[in-house]
């Protein structure tokens, strides 16, 4: 699967080379692609999701040509307004309910806690929201923790899947390391590798339950 990054001018390059950043006013070329059925996954811009609602808006039917719309949401209220407002968007559009998927980002759970407390919680008025008109899709296992691996991934050029699955023992090579600064590079990527192999089963979990019963 390929992904398309719709953002406001084509400037990224930390995308990595399998992304490709469009600007949004390339949305005739994107829905090409996606009318002759090539896979593909497209993010959105935070700043850019309005305005390309907009232009779905006025193509009628063009929502169709994707199988789901997933929208993030953070604890933090103005990102949970900005999801709603989205989904409320969408649902205006006519999107099935089944096809607006939210996934639940950045959680800290609470072991002393149960999972739906917390959850409510942290996502109050979007679980309002849901209860009130089920104008969405919400499954509590759609979630994704709060963990700075992300960042540390990142910065290091790497995917999650990419360091959990690498096969190197970087432990064992600092037995080795000949010199101070290649030790130290050693023992951060221990601990990369070690939160990489911690948190990929629960994002699988979350793709898992994210897509559902989704048929492409």
């Amino acid at each position: 699967m390929s992904v398309r990054q719709v953002e406001s001018i084509n400037t990224d390059d930390s995308a990595g080379p399998r992304v490709e950043v469009m600007i949004a006013a390339r949305f005739d070329e994107l829905h090409g692609e996606l009318m002759l059925g090539r896979a593909l996954l497209v993010d959105i811009g935070a700043s850019n999701v309005e305005e390309y609602l907009n232009r779905l808006d006025s193509s009628e039917g063009a929502q169709e040509d994707y199988t789901c719309f997933i929208v993030p949401v953070e604890p933090e209220s103005k990102q949970m307004k900005d999801t709603m407002k989205t989904i409320n968007l969408l649902a205006d559009l006519g999107v099935d309910p089944k096809r607006i998927r939210v996934l639940l980002n950045k959680v800290e759970l609470v072991k002393s806690e149960a999972r739906e407390v917390t959850l409510r919680r942290l996502f109050g008025q979007l679980f309002e929201l849901h209860e009130h008109d089920a104008s969405f899709w919400l499954n509590h296992d759609a979630l994704v923790p709060k963990n700075d691996v992300f960042t540390l991934a990142a910065a290091a050029g790497r995917t999650i899947h990419d360091i959990a699955t690498d096969g190197v023992d970087y432990k064992a090579q600092l037995i080795d390391a000949p010199t101070a600064p290649e030790k130290d590079r050693l023992v951060r990527l221990v601990g990369l590798k070690r939160k990489a192999l911690s948190i990929e089963p629960l994002l699988d979990q979350a793709f898992n339950a994210l897509m559902a019963g989704v048929h492409a």
